[in-house]
């Protein structure tokens, strides 16, 4: 572990299990994804529907960080994969870590710590936000860092670095999803397929960012139930 995560978590730990209620408000406000994707999805849904002058070019962004939520997801799991496996600090050893009221030391065991798929995925939602308004995009960074990143961190579940270097992926996803090439290839023709079927836009719509919200949780479960259901049909 290097200097800059064990000063950190060490500060940050310093103030665990010392109040149960503290402790017990972080806890829910890690682990409640209406609290977390739930707040910036419905920002998303404001700024698609607010009316003014630029809400075509404002629709076309949200649509292209939306397709970026999807690219960053996969690939944080890619990463996690697939880069050296970093134990979380509630499991790491050597770091006497204090647990805070009411957490599990066995919760995400298993699990690589770098990167933060939470990071990953909720700084590429906040950094596109910036296309609706500064305003916006501002409030989002500042609600991802302090109701998603830092309780993460709070609680042992990430280092900092795992949560600064899912940011500059997500941030990186995002800023590639809204060039031109990409709104003019694809972000373009979803936008004006929506004003020819909305009946069909809009549940898709609600599904996806339902999904970014649950933190893609039940597509997950799908996808694993079919893979278990796949093998137990072929080992027939």
């Amino acid at each position: 572990m290097n200097f800059f995560d064990s000063t950190l978590i060490d500060f940050i730990n310093q103030f665990s299990h010392r109040s149960e209620a503290f402790d017990y408000i972080v806890r829910f406000l890690s682990g409640t994804n209406l609290v977390k994707g739930g707040v910036l999805i419905t920002v998303i849904w404001w700024g698609w529907f607010r009316v003014n002058k630029s809400q075509s070019y404002v629709q076309a962004h949200i649509v292209s960080t939306l397709f970026g939520c999807f690219i960053a997801i996969a690939l944080a799991r890619c990463l996690a994969l697939f880069l050296p496996f970093r134990f979380r600090p509630i499991h790491e050893e050597n770091l006497d870590f204090i647990l805070a009221y009411g957490l599990k030391p066995t919760l995400l065991d298993g699990w690589s710590s770098f990167p933060s798929d939470h990071a990953v995925l909720f700084y590429t939602l906040s950094i596109g936000m910036f296309y609706i308004s500064k305003k916006i995009g501002i409030f989002a960074l500042v609600y991802t860092t302090l109701f998603i990143a830092v309780p993460r961190i709070y609680l042992g579940l990430h280092y900092p670095t795992d949560i600064i270097g899912g940011a500059f992926v997500g941030m990186a996803i995002v800023l590639l999803c809204n060039t031109s090439i990409f709104i003019e290839n694809i972000s373009q023709p979803v936008l004006k397929w929506s004003s020819v079927k909305p009946e069909i836009f809009y549940p898709i719509f609600f599904i996806i960012t339902y999904q970014i919200a649950d933190m893609f949780n039940d597509s997950r479960a799908v996808v694993s139930f079919l893979i278990t259901f796949a093998k137990g049909i072929l080992a027939v």
